[in-house]
């Protein structure tokens, strides 16, 4: 089979990038064989896939881009090319001619989920409406949003419930007990159980979220700092060493961006999660700022934690959300782990192949890395229909769930001090005991309180029972 567009590109030109797919066309189609001829064929059929077109760029010569605008100088993707060399930090095309035809949108509305507040390039007649710059674009295809819920209508529906099924001071307590449930989680998914110390100044760090509007080199720094492990584990900025994950084998499983690339890339970033004149979705913003950060690893240590906290600081822009509010995101990941894997491992697995390596002692010695595009242009449709999945789930069953239990433990609470004279670490210890195992209390734990006549423990589970019904 003849290879046309992006295929064609990476085998003739032997480019170093993730693979894509093989193009397959039912029908014969005309269109002129040179470099520049298939990446217009590319962004006609295929999706825009900019680091490809990067890589490509490096490789040509920008006469090839104006002999193709001479011919064609309307042509809507000669003109998004010519845009993408200039806009991607190659030198101006100076072409001498101006195209005439109507604006046209870098990235297809109806495909791609875009920002709703473009910039216009007279000289190609483009209107740039990309999610990020081109030191950081991620990109999402619209069908990876679905339209129902929105962002809008989960938070709504999160604060109403809180709102109406609880008295103010259950909503208080739901409130706090999200908090903690956070905080175990996003530490739990680390594999590390930390001291009560050490939860209390995370659990501080997500009440005080909002107050960090922009998240810049230092703020990140000091957030690093509360989310490691140990003080020897706290960085002053962003890395200045090779780091890499491996299992427990020590097969290496992920290789970040080298160091020497990390400060270009990290600018991209902030300047994507930073700027909200664009009118990107929130839910957009979150998904690729977050998965781009961990991707980036830009710390040695605490990158996991971060990145889960940065979906709360962007979640905290939204208008119609209390300061206090906050969405159980870690504690419904931690119950979705394989999925949240799976998303990570996605991206891990393809990049890492494109590193050159060798395993010499503890170190591995580089042979050639993944270039920065790899990482600064990826496709974000995983990590944006994952992170909905968990808001959605968080809203409508963790956080009902949450508010029902402390409910249901006021009323069996309150009747059982009512009704015997136990201790209250006995009743709060009962009632956690029999909820947890399915409204029985089990043998080894009737052993615990043998001192307590059966009937009364029997009683006891009656209560709790009928609390929680």
């Amino acid at each position: 089979m003849k290879l046309i567009g992006y295929r064609y590109l990476i085998e003739r030109l032997n480019l170093h990038v993730l693979p894509v797919s093989l193009l397959k066309l039912e029908d014969e189609i005309t269109f002129e064989d040179t470099v520049v001829g298939h990446l217009e064929f590319a962004l006609q059929y295929e999706d825009i896939n900019l680091e490809v077109i990067d890589a490509v760029f490096e490789q040509i010569q920008p006469s090839e881009l104006i002999d193709h605008l001479k011919k064609n100088p309307n042509g809507e993707y000669i003109r998004r090319l010519c845009f993408l060399w200039e806009w991607l930090g190659y030198k101006e095309l100076n072409a001498g001619i101006s195209s005439t035809g109507k604006y046209i949108d870098l990235f297809p509305r109806q495909k791609y989920l875009t920002a709703n507040q473009a910039s216009q390039n007279h000289t190609y007649r483009i209107n740039n409406n990309a999610l990020g710059t081109a030191s950081f674009c991620p990109m999402v295809k619209r069908n990876a949003l679905a339209d129902s819920p929105t962002l809008d209508e989960l938070l709504e529906q999160a604060h109403i419930m809180l709102e109406e099924s609880s008295s103010e001071a259950i909503y208080d307590r739901a409130i706090s007990y999200l908090y903690l449930s956070e905080t175990r989680s996003s530490f739990a998914i680390e594999k590390e159980t930390p001291s009560a110390k050490k939860e209390e100044r995370f659990i501080r760090l997500l009440h005080r979220v909002w107050e960090y509007p922009k998240l810049t080199e230092d703020a990140l720094v000091e957030l690093q700092n509360v989310a490691v492990r140990d003080v020897y584990s706290q960085e002053a900025s962003y890395r200045t060493r090779q780091n890499w994950l491996e299992n427990s084998l020590g097969r290496i499983t992920y290789f970040p961006p080298p160091p020497e690339q990390i400060r270009e890339l990290m600018t991209g970033w902030e300047n994507f999660i930073n700027d909200t004149n664009r009118g990107t979705d929130l839910l957009v913003v979150a998904a690729c700022a977050a998965f781009g950060f961990v991707y980036f690893h830009p710390f040695m240590d605490g990158n996991g934690r971060l990145h889960r906290f940065i979906i709360h600081q962007v979640l905290s822009r939204h208008s119609n959300l209390p300061k206090e509010f906050i969405i159980p995101v870690s504690a419904v990941i931690m119950k979705n782990i394989a999925a949240y894997l799976e998303v990570l491992t996605n991206f891990s697995e393809t990049v890492t192949k494109l590193w050159d390596y060798r395993r010499i002692d503890i170190e591995p010695h580089i042979l050639k890395n993944a270039n920065a595009r790899t990482y600064r242009f990826f496709n974000a449709d995983k990590e944006v229909r994952f992170l909905q999945k968990m808001l959605q789930q968080a809203i409508e069953v963790e956080m009902p769930k949450e508010v029902a239990w402390l409910n249901g433990y006021d009323k069996a609470f309150m009747e059982l001090e009512g009704l015997f004279d136990l201790p209250k670490k006995d009743i709060s210890a009962l009632i956690r005991m029999i909820y947890h195992n399915g409204g029985k209390l089990s043998k080894h734990r009737r052993k615990q309180y043998i001192h307590l006549p059966k009937l009364l423990l029997d009683q006891i589970e009656t209560v709790v029972n009928k609390a929680f019904s």
